[in-house]
């Protein structure tokens, strides 16, 4: 908590990239730890997932977050160790984290009306 980390790695930043507009994703491609064809999987799936992209060791899955308008403005996760969350953390734990971030989503929207 309260730390800042970069959108090049890991499966928030994932999120929080794949439905930005073409020329923000192409500069958050630049170095990025993923590519775009992973950000078609997250688009297609709804949700990213990264193995170590971070840190050695560590997975995660996320989920997005979006506002009244429907625009991604936040992504939910959870993350862990490889040997806890699998080699496959998404097929685990992203119907869990999709929830969450439908949940939030929606609170969002009641909160706006």
């Amino acid at each position: 908590m309260g730390t800042q980390l970069s959108m090049k790695a890991g499966s928030a930043a994932q999120v929080l990239l794949a439905w930005e507009d073409h020329d923000r994703l192409l500069e958050g491609l630049q170095s990025a730890r993923f590519t775009p064809t992973v950000l078609a999987g997250v688009r297609r799936r709804g949700w990213g997932q990264s193995l170590g992209e971070r840190e050695p060791g560590v997975a995660s899955v996320s989920a997005p977050v979006r506002g009244p308008s429907g625009r991604v403005i936040a992504a939910v996760s959870i993350s862990g160790p490889i040997e806890r969350l699998t080699r496959q953390p998404g097929r685990l734990h992203a119907e869990v984290v999709c929830n969450a971030g439908r949940i939030l989503t929606e609170a969002l929207r009641k909160n706006n009306d």
